[in-house]
């Protein structure tokens, strides 16, 4: 053997070095992580991974069967496309399909339980229920406006019988997991969904936002480990729960800015994709003003650069989908868009369910697997959880089902109908009003009112004369404008609100001491104030003093 051959000595050096690494990691580590580096070794090798994750996905699916059989339980997996139907269900229909679901239930009562539950059937919980109900703003009325109707009792009804279930565990309580899954089904179909759509139930609008962030974060560091300073593109008007998620996750929001009729300006936008974007964002529709951003053509951004985009339907996702049916001009914003990569819809607004529910829906379970949170190396056992929150409380997921169920399609058009009917009748009230105009041209139920140049009205003053007359008016800035969103409370309340308006606003035009008066003065040098981050202090001492004792 010719030991001077160069490829000879590279062999020599090469198996030198690995059976030092090896000898190495067997030192500090021992046998278990020899076959670590083994396996990630086998891994690295092209279609191995994919091989393993196939291999795993069939274990999954033996051992959930195994548990669920075991426990005597359907899990209650969705194997279908579960619609909201097309007339609301009857309470009868309702308290049956309860009962069956609950029967599905591992009873904590038994006494057999070691985890997730620590409140019993007792007096105490009784007091908590009690509480609940005291401070359950209800979202449907009968015809008094006063009265709970009762599909809002039976949504409470719901919310009672799940209220000790904790969704952390899916094996436990299997009929949680089951409205889960359709609920989500349920949406991803309003949406324009189809059954390979994944999703889950979050606490809130801003849950969603950041789980879908969370999940192109990890999907760029997946897909695209060179990205170090990963950025997201979105409107100026987006919601701040995408700058929160940006801070939580290190990320960093480009804003796109608006022309002068309020809607984006498109080609900054595309000006503001770069190498580090792993993500763009819109809204259907934005909160300031009630307008729905161009999703088709942020959609066609998205697939030319090969990137997911997240529409915020947080605040419309419940109400555009009928607004649409109705007949008034809604361009598609969901999953009609081919760019459309996942959606958020808050249950708690216009879904008109209970406060802390929303929804978010993915085109596919394999991007809302980078959603997923696990760790393995826990000494009390393996940990995953599909969301930012751990224990899940059971009732807000059995209101969620219980109110898309029990209102149905017909039932939602009934209220977009009604709402869209006050809303229009406010906002020709708002453009009658001499100094006053809604700005831009809003799609749903919101709308925003701003002083026009030449009228005379500080529209921080027409707020703070509004307050005298007991309307708690939503202030916005850049430009000072004020938010309404119409809800079912302001229905037949057209007229009020026209009369206090058209009041207010003569009780301030031309009035330009009142800008330095109450709180029109304080938005005002708010607004004044360069450094931004002298409001952010500002703002941020507020909070610390007012969740003080």
């Amino acid at each position: 053997m010719d030991v001077s051959s160069p490829f000879l000595v590279v062999e020599h050096v090469l198996f030198t070095l690995v059976a030092a690494i090896v000898l190495r990691i067997y030192i500090i580590h021992g046998s278990r992580g020899v076959l670590r580096l083994i396996v990630q070794f086998l891994r690295a090798l092209p279609g191995v991974d994919r091989m393993i994750r196939l291999i795993l996905a069939r274990e999954v699916q033996s051992f959930v069967k195994q548990v669920s059989s075991s426990g005597g339980s359907d899990p209650g997996t969705v194997k279908n496309v579960v619609k909201i139907p097309e007339k609301g269900l009857s309470s009868e229909e309702l308290l049956k399909t309860m009962a069956d679901l609950k029967a599905l239930e591992t009873v904590t009562e038994d006494g057999k339980v070691f985890a997730y539950v620590y409140t019993t059937e007792d007096d105490h919980i009784h007091t908590l229920r009690k509480a609940f109900d005291m401070f359950n703003d209800p979202t449907d009325y009968e015809n008094d406006a006063q009265t709970p109707s009762p599909r809002e009792n039976m949504v409470t009804q719901f919310a009672h019988t799940f209220l000790h279930e904790n969704a952390l565990s899916p094996m436990v309580f299997p009929a949680l997991r089951k409205m889960e899954t359709e609920v989500v089904s349920m949406v991803a179909d309003m949406l324009h969904g189809d059954a390979d759509c994944s999703g889950g139930l979050t606490t809130g609008g801003t849950e969603s936002i950041l789980m879908a962030v969370k999940c192109y974060r990890d999907r760029a560091r997946a897909l695209m480990p060179d990205i170090t300073e990963p950025e997201m593109v979105a409107p100026i008007t987006i919601h701040p729960a995408f700058e929160k998620a940006a801070e939580y996750f290190n990320l960093t929001v480009r804003h796109a800015p608006l022309h002068s009729d309020y809607t984006v300006n498109l080609e900054e936008y595309e000006k503001l994709i770069s190498r580090n974007t792993v993500m763009l964002a819109a809204s259907a529709p934005s909160y300031p003003h009630g307008m729905l951003d161009p999703i088709e053509a942020i959609g066609k951004m998205a697939e030319k650069h090969n990137l997911p985009f997240h529409v915020d339907g947080c605040f419309g996702g419940f109400m555009l989908p009928w607004v649409e049916k109705l007949g008034y001009d809604v361009a598609p914003f969901d999953f009609r868009v081919p760019g459309v990569t996942s959606l958020s819809a808050d249950v708690h607004k216009y879904g008109f369910g209970l406060k802390g529910s929303s929804v978010v829906v993915y085109r596919n379970a394999e991007l809302r697997r980078h959603q997923i949170f696990v760790y393995s190396g826990w000494p009390g056992g393996l940990f995953g959880s599909p969301g930012f929150s751990g224990t899940r409380p059971g009732a807000y997921i059995a209101a969620s089902w219980a109110a898309l169920r029990s209102l149905g399609q017909d039932g939602y058009m009934d209220k977009a109908r009604d709402l869209m009917k006050t809303t229009l009748a406010m906002e020709d009230a708002v453009r009658a009003i001499p100094g006053l105009d809604i700005v831009g041209k809003p799609t749903m139920t919101a709308f925003a009112i701003i002083a026009t140049a030449d009228g005379g009205i500080d529209v921080l003053a027409l707020a703070d004369a509004m307050e005298t007359r007991d309307w708690h008016m939503e202030r916005q800035q850049l430009p000072s404008t004020l938010h309404c969103t119409i809800m079912p409370h302001h229905i037949g309340k057209e007229h009020v609100f026209t009369k206090d308006l058209t009041e207010s606003a003569d009780e301030v035009r031309g009035k330009a001491s009142l800008s330095s008066q109450g709180t029109a003065a304080m938005y005002g040098m708010v607004a004044k104030i360069p450094d931004r981050a002298v409001v952010d202090e500002f703002v941020l001492q507020f909070f610390d003093q007012v969740y003080r004792l």
